[in-house]
């Protein structure tokens, strides 16, 4: 008996990873509201890796950037699968280029992206497209839209070790750390010698610090391990798909303002989130997890102590005895 053919839905998703992240919330909604939908992802090649563990998609197809030939041939390809509705949560020019393919077509263009709004975060104004196309409200107020959601690495963990604490050499209660790197300023960093002093205050309240990020974060990695007995260094070590099973099983996360802060804060544990002194409001760029995010800024960063990190994640629940992942 053969299978009854399932309504093929496309979604668009690209960009950094910020922007991936905070998509992730709007794909779970898509995702919910069509579950005998085939749903294939249209994006790029930068977080396949990620991506392709996620159990909401039935396909990922990495050509959505195409352009001459090979673009006209992605959009006939899109066309030939004869999806149901197309989900645009980018909302750029090359995504309306792509609709331009569809100008005769009967699919449905939904328009998802978040449309910046003075006092709006992404994350709500992304549900408010959602809302307005038909999937759930079309209003929010700060912090009630659904957050993005990375959960879904637990499937994967089961059947692959490398992405245990014990892969990487952590063993009991851990907490992970992410500076930025070199790519940041010095001057909108917390200083090296703060982040050292913390996770020697981690080590002595008996939970391993490891300090994560890309390549560019190893010098300050190196720096803490060395300077902070027991803290581990794993910046430029690990992939996405295996941070976000460390950051299911981590206390706390903490962290400046990097891409992979909101990964690690979607993952589950509570957070500490630094935001230099500025014009924006860091409540309207933070990142969104199931727990909860203490923001702390100052006009120097330098400012923020390691103490007032440990009393903030204290505060946050991030000392409590649990863990997210099964």
């Amino acid at each position: 008996m053969q299978d009854v053919a399932r309504d093929t839905i496309y979604v668009l998703l690209w960009g950094d990873l910020v922007e991936t992240i905070r998509g992730l919330a709007s794909v779970r909604r898509i995702h919910e509201a069509n579950r005998r939908a085939r749903l294939i992802l249209l994006t790029t090649p930068d977080y396949e890796g990620l991506l392709k563990h996620c159990p909401w998609f039935g396909a990922i197809e990495t050509d959505a950037l195409a352009e001459g030939p090979a673009g006209r041939l992605m959009v006939k390809r899109v066309k030939i699968a004869k999806p149901v509705a197309v989900f645009d949560l980018v909302g750029n020019e090359t995504s309306r280029r792509i609709k331009g393919g569809f100008r005769f077509s009967r699919t449905r263009w939904v328009e998802a992206a978040a449309r910046p709004e003075p006092g709006v975060h992404p994350v709500e104004a992304a549900a408010i497209s959602l809302g307005r196309a038909g999937l759930g409200e079309d209003a929010y107020r700060l912090g009630e839209a659904p957050s993005p959601d990375v959960s879904w690495v637990d499937y994967f963990a089961r059947t692959s070790r490398t992405l245990e604490p014990e892969y990487f050499g952590i063993n009991g209660p851990f907490a992970l750390l992410a500076p930025a790197g070199d790519e940041v300023k010095p001057a909108l960093r917390w200083p090296k010698e703060r982040w050292a002093s913390l996770a020697h205050a981690l080590t002595e309240a008996r939970i391993t610090p490891a300090v994560v990020g890309g390549p560019s974060a190893r010098e300050v990695g190196r720096y803490i391990a060395e300077r902070a007995p027991g803290a581990r260094d794993i910046t430029g070590k690990a992939k996405l798909v295996q941070l976000a099973g460390l950051g299911r099983r981590s206390r706390f996360v903490f962290g400046e303002d990097t891409g992979l802060l909101h990964l690690l804060v979607a993952a589950g544990p509570p957070a500490l989130a630094l935001y230099p002194g500025g014009e924006q409001d860091p409540a309207l760029i933070a990142p969104r997890g199931p727990s909860t995010v203490v923001i702390m800024h100052a006009p120097t960063l330098a400012q923020v102590t390691p103490e007032e990190a440990m009393q903030a994640m204290r505060f946050a629940g991030g000392f409590n005895e649990t863990t997210r992942a099964a």
